[in-house]
């Protein structure tokens, strides 16, 4: 039987991105994705003209249905919020669900290149930074690892040709770790040349080498999460799911530059999720 992950996050009619992402890359690696809506978008929020409506008054609903039919999960994944009331909803669903075996990954969507998102103000993230703490591992782009750790994103990333930048981040991120176990797997650390995916934890650090194709794009810390996700769902190592999302990415972003693209559309990762199938041989 396949293992069950309760997706809580935003459902984008267009952007490539959260659970649209999420549902396709979970299922190919043998994860039944169970979706749980924190907003319903026309758009990704990256588009000028987009429209959302905020599933708020909707959630509590299904943590009463699914208690009723006796749901149980093995991995609870979070993601975009449409409100900081909806950070306090996500860590009793937590609660409410977690077993011992309960494999928890909060995305802490709040920002990136160094600015929040227009949706989210000081109290919101900080709702996030607690949530964080519930979590086994967290999957912040580097804007978000320096909300984490109060941290100037400016200052960090101007020292990022300098021989010491990756220790740098490293003691940013071990400062968010502190003395427990919890886990980051940090994306879009980026050099002159290279962009890098890292992970930290307690007494450990590892970077993952991509290189830069085109821009940023739409959707591709949804689907890293994801490959994450599903990796420590199928057994493998922290190491191993972070490794195999970097090269998926890679491959998936030099083949999206090949043709014209719109970065708020995202990537074209649908041809390769075969890739993402791990075999139970």
């Amino acid at each position: 039987m396949n293992k069950t992950a309760a997706v809580i996050n935003d459902l984008s009619g267009f952007g490539k991105c959260s659970l649209c992402a999420a549902i396709g890359v979970l299922s190919v690696m043998g994860v039944s994705p169970c979706a749980l809506p924190t907003a319903i978008l026309t758009n990704q929020t990256g588009y000028q003209n987009h429209y959302s409506f905020d599933f708020s008054g909707n959630m509590p609903k299904y943590i009463e249905m699914w208690k009723k039919n006796n749901a149980s999960f093995d991995a609870v994944y979070s993601g975009y919020v449409a409100n900081k009331e909806q950070v306090d909803f996500i860590g009793e669903f937590i609660d409410e669900f977690r077993k011992p075996s309960t494999l928890v990954l909060v995305d802490p969507v709040m920002a990136d290149n160094g600015r929040l998102y227009s949706a989210y103000g000081k109290d919101t993230c900080e709702k996030i930074k607690e949530l964080a703490k519930k979590a086994d591992i967290i999957t912040p782009n580097l804007t978000e690892l320096c909300i984490l750790a109060d941290e100037d994103y400016e200052l960090v990333t101007s020292n990022s040709n300098s021989p010491d930048y990756f220790q740098q981040i490293g003691k940013i991120a071990s400062s968010v770790v502190g003395d427990s176990s919890l886990k980051i797997a940090v994306t879009g650390i980026k050099t002159d040349k290279f962009i890098y995916n890292g992970l930290f934890e307690r007494g450990n650090a590892e970077f993952f080498k991509s290189n830069i194709y085109g821009t940023s794009f739409s959707g591709t810390g949804d689907i890293f999460a994801s490959i994450v996700c599903g990796g420590l769902l199928n057994g493998l190592s922290a190491s191993q799911s972070v490794q195999k999302a970097t090269a998926f990415l890679e491959e998936v972003i030099a083949d999206t530059v090949k043709e014209p693209y719109t970065s708020n559309y995202g990537v074209n990762y649908e041809k390769f999720l075969h890739k993402l199938h791990i075999s139970k041989e």
